[in-house]
């Protein structure tokens, strides 16, 4: 990894480009997602996810596991989340679709933990902010599409009680030294933030726990939050459970081509509310391209798909492959012109958000339906 390069669930410092990954998989400890791995996910599924077969989720623990025991017949839940700290973009959306993707797959119970104490601890917001960002939020993401009767919210401060009992069965097991060298905190920080990791590590047992049985966990998440499951793939098996598995993913990158889309810059991001105008009136403007300087020179040349953020962005979102590489070829070959690639992921993007916008209302309706209740699990 870059030495310029710090990686940590609340923060990236340094650009990361796509060469980085590899290196920062191996340095934490991570396997890379190989073709025999993916030829078993697609045995079971049918088909491989766009963000599987670009490399967006491109490394896991102990995902094997995960197939061996679903081949022999035995379940697994999944657990993501999410932190409200704002609004949403397209870079906190999109891997939830990939969890989507393997919650249909599979047939599998969702755990999703809305961390907004977390939120609480590390940054400075008012309740009113976080508790308007924390229900926002949650009706973004369940506009995708979850199954309600597979699909568990939990919030931190609404679950506190079931978090916080098994929460100190974990944090018996985590020095504060060892918080201290994985995350980077200092002594002057807060203590809510040493205690924050024992939390997020109890949705990886906590149907395990419910059933009193073990059921292996599956994990999505981006390599920034990685941190938080070393730590609880080290305590869980103490406690009598299976260490969490997990399947990573890079980060979604900014409209600038590289990095992480962050809501810090509003031109790096396409938020959730933008209207179709600004949808297109961003890609014009600040997404990075790999085509010529000149119509002429592209026509000649062709331009570099590879590098292109409008393209990449359309190859993880469209679902026919087929469409993705004649246009790649377009493209690539010079038929296509820079601005008929944006035009193209910027109807893509906004089909989908159009989508999300007309299923808020029905989520709003439902969303008692969605929320943790332990009783569903005894």
């Amino acid at each position: 990894m870059a030495e310029d390069l710090k990686i940590t669930p609340w923060g990236v410092s340094g650009n990361v480009q796509d060469k980085d990954y590899d290196k920062i998989a191996n340095e934490f400890g991570a396997k890379i997602i190989d073709e025999r791995l993916l030829k078993r996910i697609k045995d079971v599924t049918g088909d491989l996810h766009p963000f599987l077969l670009n490399g967006i989720f491109y490394a896991h623990r102990d995902l094997d596991l995960v197939l061996d025991d679903y081949g022999k017949g035995k379940p697994f839940y999944l657990y993501t989340g999410r932190g409200p700290s704002g609004e949403m973009h397209l870079g906190h959306i999109l891997p939830f679709m990939f969890t989507k993707w393997l919650q249909d797959k599979f047939n599998a119970e969702l755990i999703i933990q809305i961390t907004d104490d977390e939120k609480y601890l590390f940054r400075e917001i008012e309740d009113r902010d976080l508790k308007e960002f924390t229900h926002n939020n949650i009706i973004d993401i369940l506009s995708l599409g979850f199954n309600p009767d597979k699909t568990h919210i939990l919030i931190d401060s609404e679950h506190s009680g079931i978090l916080y009992n098994n929460a100190i069965k974990v944090a018996r097991n985590i020095t504060a030294s060892s918080v201290k060298a994985v995350f980077g905190l200092k002594d002057s920080d807060n203590i809510g933030k040493f205690f924050f990791t024992s939390i997020q590590a109890v949705p990886a047992f906590i149907l395990s726990y419910l059933k009193n049985e073990n059921i292996r966990c599956l994990i999505p998440y981006g390599i920034d939050q990685d941190p938080h499951f070393k730590l609880a793939r080290d305590v869980l098996p103490k406690l009598g459970y299976y260490k969490p598995s997990a399947i990573i993913s890079k980060f979604i990158p900014s409209l600038q081509g590289s990095g992480k889309m962050s809501s810090s810059d509003p031109n790096s991001v396409i938020s959730l509310n933008d209207s179709r105008n600004t949808v297109r009136k961003k890609l014009m403007k600040y997404a990075f391209s790999g085509g010529r300087d000149t119509a002429e020179e592209q026509r000649k040349y062709g331009a570099n798909p590879d590098i292109d953020f409008s393209f990449n962005i359309f190859r993880i979102m469209e679902d026919n492959q087929s469409k993705v590489s004649s246009i790649y070829e377009s493209y690539k070959s010079g038929e296509m012109l820079s601005g008929e690639m944006k035009s193209i992921a910027a109807e893509k993007i906004s089909e989908f958000l159009d989508i999300l916008r007309s299923r808020r209302e029905d989520v709003e309706n439902n969303l008692d339906a969605y929320m943790f209740d332990e009783k569903k699990f005894n």
